[in-house]
């Protein structure tokens, strides 16, 4: 295996621990059906980024994104707790869900890690499955992780903006083998 195939194994495996030691699966249940998203999900990570989107058949409203955010945050499990700010990125509106947003930080295994959650209804939740790829429901092999893990560090290294969403489909739908395309598609 590849460092960066064995390093996403590294951060695959400190979230489960952090997961787990901070309970945050178990108290999310509560609200809805959680689904793991995004690269912890498919074990492409090179950071700690952990995407969870939970869902129900009706919509959340305001009032009980904060109410979510109140029962988390007295539990005093995470460093920083906040809510849905501006995103201040080319891509809203396709690249996120029709939600409430929470985050939730903390310091686990001398690394910094970012929870980022959505409450979303069913609807919204299935739709978007249709309209992205979603690593969640695709066994990767070894060259698939490794390939997209090479473009994500390739796009990190050289600051393009270029969603983990655009690899995944480049990769697996395309057929991309290298970084050449990365250049183009930064907008």
């Amino acid at each position: 295996m590849t460092d960066f195939v064995l390093l996403s194994d590294k951060y695959k495996k400190d979230a489960d621990a952090l997961l787990l030691e901070t309970g945050l699966i178990e108290d999310l249940k509560k609200y809805g059906k959680v689904n793991i998203q995004g690269s912890y999900a498919g074990n492409v990570m090179l950071s700690g980024d952990i995407d969870i989107h939970v869902s129900r058949a009706n919509p959340y409203s305001a009032e009980e994104a904060f109410n979510i955010l109140k029962d988390l945050y007295l539990k005093n499990k995470f460093r920083s707790y906040f809510i849905k700010g501006d995103w201040y990125d080319k891509r809203i509106g396709n690249e996120y869900p029709n939600g409430h947003y929470l985050g939730l930080k903390h310091r686990f295994h001398d690394e910094n890690w970012k929870v980022d959650i959505w409450f979303v209804s069913t609807e919204d939740f299935e739709e978007r499955k249709k309209r992205f790829l979603d690593v969640a429901d695709t066994a990767l092999t070894t060259e698939q992780r490794e390939l997209i893990l090479q473009m994500k560090k390739y796009r990190n290294d050289n600051k393009l903006n270029v969603s983990s969403q655009q690899i995944y489909e480049a990769v697996l739908k395309k057929g991309e083998r290298t970084t050449d395309w990365l250049k183009s598609t930064d907008k």
